[in-house]
């Protein structure tokens, strides 16, 4: 960063006073202007110099460049920036304060519990928050010692508030995690992998399943003789079928990123908004924020963002292209619907129609999923008691 000053002299022969200068030496860097006045660049030791010079020459410093200009802003907005940097050390104090507890349970007995155990731990208001390792910490401790009556602890924090949410522990006399049950198919397809760790197998992989069917019973035979129910543990991937419609715009705008990015502070009070430190702007930008504090009493808030320059281009899709952004568009409306953990095995357009402005894409899929599900399995009544 070069560091100049911008100075600007005025009066009559301004040749006669520019051979002055480059009969002193003294290092110009650009020269503007004309018979009655020129504009200088110069650095710190050829101001001086000019300064020291005994002429009638009215001489004028205009402007500021490189280090000298922040320099300058600075001592110019040194009470706003001295206000600033105070507004910006209260609000952080105080958004690291606790200002409020509050614990959500239906019984207040238990709440009144939950928010002395936070006492303890030293949650409770105007203390100071605490980091999220030792957040967890506390939850584990109190879940810890007192695992016969908490099931279940989650502390959250809002602002400058800390929400506590707690579940009693519940005992029940009868364990559902026996009951009997058999795994079926959700859904239709070809059974590609079984996995089963309790219940007797009734498919073979590659075979076809319809929803409804029972793929790992809950009985174990011997023959045609039940000998035991059990609660069968397991589950199965099947490969299932399904379309996804895409239509497309021909015409499309895109945001290309031009790789120039800057640091800027911004404060914003009510709408309004002032950028420091941000010299030149960009026409358009993405504002990434870096961190932001806010004050929940007053409309003020003070950011450190990035922006970055983008350039916005308008595009067209021709039919090859349309079709590669169909398919990854159908591909991720399959993993919406179905979840990320499906894997896709097979996928083709099957059909594409063109209009003036768009373009209509049918795109079929053939996936691996899990089509677990379960029911309770039924005792069977023997033939003589039901005749």
């Amino acid at each position: 960063m070069h560091n100049y000053y911008e100075i600007k002299i005025t009066g009559k022969d301004m040749k006669r006073f520019l051979k002055t200068l480059y009969r002193m030496k003294i290092q110009l860097y650009e020269i503007e202007g004309g018979t009655n006045d020129l504009t200088l660049l110069v650095d710190q030791e050829g101001l001086s110099q000019i300064q020291k010079i005994k002429t009638i020459y009215q001489i004028q410093i205009v402007g500021y460049h490189g280090l000298f200009k922040i320099v300058y802003y600075f001592k110019k907005y040194r009470l706003f920036l001295f206000s600033m940097m105070l507004g910006i050390l209260l609000i952080s104090f105080l958004s690291h304060l606790i200002f409020n507890v509050q614990v959500i349970h239906v019984k207040e007995e238990m709440r009144n519990f939950i928010t002395e155990e936070l006492k303890k731990e030293g949650i409770q208001p105007f203390r100071f928050q605490k980091s999220f390792d030792r957040q967890e910490e506390i939850v584990k401790k109190i879940i810890f010692n007192y695992r016969d009556k908490i099931e279940w602890l989650e502390i959250e924090r809002v602002g400058t508030k800390y929400i506590a949410k707690v579940e009693e522990r519940k005992y029940s006399p009868s364990n559902e995690d026996s009951e009997p049950r058999d795994i079926i198919a959700k859904k239709d397809g070809r059974i590609l992998q079984i996995e089963a760790s309790e219940g007797t197998i009734l498919v073979a992989k590659d075979q076809y399943v319809k929803k409804g069917d029972i793929l790992v019973s809950g009985q174990i035979k011997n023959k045609d003789t039940v000998m035991a129910r059990v609660h069968s543990t397991g589950k199965v991937y099947a490969s299932t079928w399904y379309t996804v419609n895409v239509s497309l715009p021909y015409h499309y705008q895109e945001e290309i990123k031009t790789g120039k990015k800057k640091k800027a502070l911004t404060v914003r009070f009510f709408s309004k908004s002032w950028s420091l430190f941000s010299f030149g702007s960009y026409q358009n930008k993405k504002t990434t924020p870096i961190f932001e504090i806010k004050n929940q009493l007053l409309p003020l808030s003070i950011s450190w963002n990035e922006e970055e320059e983008v350039k916005k281009t308008e595009q067209v899709y021709t039919k090859d292209l349309a079709t590669l952004e169909a398919s990854s568009i159908a591909r991720q409306k399959l993993k919406d619907q179905l979840g990320d953990d499906i894997e896709i095995l097979y996928e083709k357009s099957l059909k594409i129609t063109e209009e003036d402005s768009k373009i209509d894409i049918v795109v079929f899929f053939t996936v691996k999923e899990d089509i677990t599900a379960y029911q309770k399995t039924e005792e069977e009544v023997p033939e003589e008691e039901s005749r």
